[in-house]
């Protein structure tokens, strides 16, 4: 490399680059090292003028020629093209097929930012952290499990904040019963039925006072928390947070019908973290490990609550993290800048008046997650 700098003239990442791809002995890793084609012609030029052959010259020349118009042909840029020769890195396993290299975490970060600024750019709003908490709970009448269990969602967002004036936002929406249903399958975290109005489920003690700026909007059956194209003001950031019960939500074992169970969630708007908790009731569900996939195939499955997540991977999106267990209810805590939501949960399961160390705590952290993408968490039920 130094060879290269001093006799050509190279700037040092150039150079580098240079030198990594002569020493790759695959196309595609050599490829992907290789520095833009005007870099490269460059570089023949330099050599041209060091005494080079007029005939290498030629050749080399009409050799980046070729090579930029590939790359041109190609669909999409050449992120694109890296990312399709990827998979020859590796070279081919026992069933023929190229291995696909695992992608670094720093370059999913990077990648996972671009579309954060893409979609903060395109939407106008984002916000600091999001968070989900899935508590899957007990069926509990008169202190005894019956039936089917419960999941509360808890949901927290913190840092909404507009860049420019634009659409009304959805802050929660719920969908009504119908006139042939009298009874209701939905209920606050303290046990309030939620008919019309889903603002009883806003949990007060974490919102903002611009909460107050949310207005009902009711649309056929759907009700919906709604901030309008001013709210909240350009300079005043606005946090909020609320939480349900769907009661019969899944068996609590394993039936002749349901294996599994699943709880899912789509970040809609830029977001610099993302944090999933679930917390499952020890005996209730037993001791189960919660499976973390990322989705955005919309295609939907047969009988999933008996066959489980597709097994074909359709549809996956890597995002680079996994989830963690965190042991009994909240005594372990997380990573710096991790624990936000921990005063939320803690305050969640006192209103739904359960100990948390009734339950198993497990975690999802992804910085920067890739928007309209779909946080599926499912859990094998035991039997």
């Amino acid at each position: 490399m130094s060879d290269l700098r001093e006799r050509l003239g190279l700037d040092k990442s150039i150079a580098s680059r240079v030198a990594r791809a002569v020493r790759m002995s695959e196309v595609g890793s050599a490829l992907r090292e290789l520095p833009a084609t005007e870099s490269l012609s460059q570089i023949v030029a330099k050599c041209k003028e060091l005494g080079a052959g007029k005939r290498l010259v030629a050749q080399a020349q009409r050799a980046i020629d070729e090579l930029d118009a590939a790359i041109a042909d190609f669909p999409g840029d050449r992120t694109a093209l890296v990312t399709a020769i990827a998979a020859t890195e590796s070279g081919r396993g026992s069933t023929g097929r190229a291995a696909v290299p695992k992608v670094s975490e720093a370059k999913l970060r990077a990648a996972r930012r671009g579309a954060h600024n893409a979609s903060l750019f395109a939407q106008g709003i984002c916000c600091e952290t999001q968070a989900c908490i899935s508590i899957l709970l007990p069926g509990n009448v008169g202190g005894k499990i019956v039936g089917k269990a419960a999941q509360a969602v808890v949901m927290r967002t913190t840092g909404l904040r507009r860049l420019r004036p634009g659409y009304p936002q959805s802050i929660l929406s719920i969908r009504g019963r119908d006139d042939t249903n009298t009874g209701f399958d939905r209920i606050t975290l303290e046990g309030d039925p939620i008919r019309e109005d889903p603002g009883v489920a806003l949990i007060r003690e974490f919102c903002t006072d611009v909460a107050s700026q949310v207005r009902l909007e009711r649309v056929g059956r759907v009700h919906s928390l709604v901030l309008d194209p001013q709210s909240p003001p350009l300079d005043e950031p606005m946090d909020f947070a609320f939480g349900f019960v769907n009661l019969d939500f899944t068996a609590p074992r394993e039936t002749e019908t349901e294996k599994w169970t699943a709880t899912s969630y789509t970040v809609s708007r830029a977001t610099r973290v993302l944090l999933r908790e679930v917390l499952v009731h020890r005996e209730t569900f037993g001791d189960v490990s919660p499976l973390s996939i990322f989705s955005i195939d919309a295609t939907p499955m047969v009988q999933p609550e008996l066959n489980g997540p597709d097994p074909t991977g359709r549809g996956r999106v890597d995002q680079g993290d996994d989830i963690v267990p965190m042991g009994k209810g909240y005594r372990k805590r997380g990573k710096a800048g991790e624990d936000f939501a921990v005063p939320l949960g803690l305050r969640s399961l006192e209103m739904l008046g359960y100990d948390p160390d009734e339950f198993e705590r497990f975690r999802l952290v992804v910085e920067y997650p890739l928007p309209l993408v779909r946080s599926e968490v499912w859990i094998r039920l035991a039997p």
